[in-house]
C-alpha cells in the first residue's frame, strides 16, 4: 500500500508546455510514442511527492503502475528471512522504475520503494502504457532496451557478490562512482548513505568501514565524508 502521507500534486503539473510535461517526454520510454499517444498518456499520468522515509509501495503490493523519478532518490530493498534489507537498488532523478511489472503475469512489486530523500515521483499507468505499446513497435523496443539493461545490471551484480570477496567488491563500487581521474588518482562520490552502500555490497556497514580504514592505513585511498580521494588506481584495482 502506498504511503498514506504523500501528496498528490495539482494535476495541471501534467498539462502540456508545462517543465512537467517536457521533462516526462524526452524520456527515452515515452520518446517514441506520437505526440498524439503522450498527450492521451498525460492525461492518466499523476505527479505525487514523498518525504524521506515514506513507502511507495511494498513488496507483494499490486504493481497498476510505474514511476518517474523527476527529483530525489527511491531504494528498492528486500527483507531476508531473517529481518535483514537487502537493497537490490537506489534509483536517482530523471530515471523510471517497476515497468518491467508491465508484462508479468504477476502484477505484485517484488520490492519494496522507499524514498531515500525527499522526492517526486510521476505514476504512469500500466493500462494506459501497455494499450500504447500494442500499436507502437518503436516503444516497445525502447522498453525492451531498459528491461535488458536493468537484467544486464543484475546479472552483474549477481556476478560480483558470488565470485569477488567483500573487498573486491567495495574496489568495483569505488572504480564505478569515480567522478574525476589524473594519471593514477581519482576521486569518488559517495551519494548514498554508508549503510546503503553497505546493504548494496552485501556486507555490514561495520565491515564497510573497516575495509576503508584498511584502505587508508594502506596508503591506498583517503575518506573525507563522502568523498574517496584514491591515491593509487593501479593498487586499487588488482582487488576489482
Amino acid at each position: 500500500m502506498i504511503g498514506m502521507s504523500h501528496k498528490v500534486i495539482d494535476f495541471s503539473c501534467m498539462e502540456k508546455n508545462t517543465p512537467q510535461y517536457e521533462t516526462i517526454r524526452s524520456h527515452y520510454l515515452f520518446a517514441g510514442l506520437t505526440d498524439g499517444e503522450f498527450e492521451a498518456l498525460a492525461t492518466e499520468i499523476s505527479v505525487e511527492s514523498y518525504d524521506k522515509g515514506e513507502i511507495l509501495f511494498h513488496r507483494a503490493d499490486r504493481a497498476d503502475a510505474f514511476f518517474f523519478i523527476e527529483s530525489g532518490q527511491v531504494e528498492l530493498s528486500l527483507i531476508s528471512r531473517d529481518g535483514q534489507k537487502k537493497v537490490v537498488e537506489v534509483i536517482a532523478d530523471g530515471r523510471t522504475f517497476a515497468e518491467a511489472i508491465i508484462f508479468m503475469a504477476e502484477a505484485n512489486f517484488p520490492v519494496t520503494a522507499e524514498a531515500l530523500s525527499n522526492c517526486v515521483v510521476y505514476r504512469i499507468p500500466n493500462d494506459a502504457y501497455r494499450g500504447l505499446l500494442q500499436d507502437n513497435a518503436n516503444a516497445c523496443i525502447r522498453l525492451l532496451s531498459d528491461v535488458c539493461y536493468h537484467l544486464h545490471q543484475r546479472v552483474r551484480e549477481i556476478e560480483r557478490l558470488t565470485i569477488q570477496n567483500a573487498r573486491s567488491r567495495l574496489a568495483s563500487y569505488l572504480i564505478d562512482h569515480i567522478v574525476e581521474a589524473d594519471d593514477d588518482e581519482a576521486t569518488v562520490r559517495l551519494d548514498l548513505p554508508r549503510h546503503v552502500v553497505a546493504s548494496r555490497l552485501s556486507i555490514t556497514p561495520e565491515t564497510l568501514s573497516r575495509l576503508l580504514r584498511a584502505m587508508s592505513d594502506d596508503g591506498i585511498l583517503t575518506v573525507d565524508d563522502r568523498l574517496v580521494f584514491v591515491h593509487s588506481l593501479a593498487r586499487l584495482r588488482p582487488y576489482d
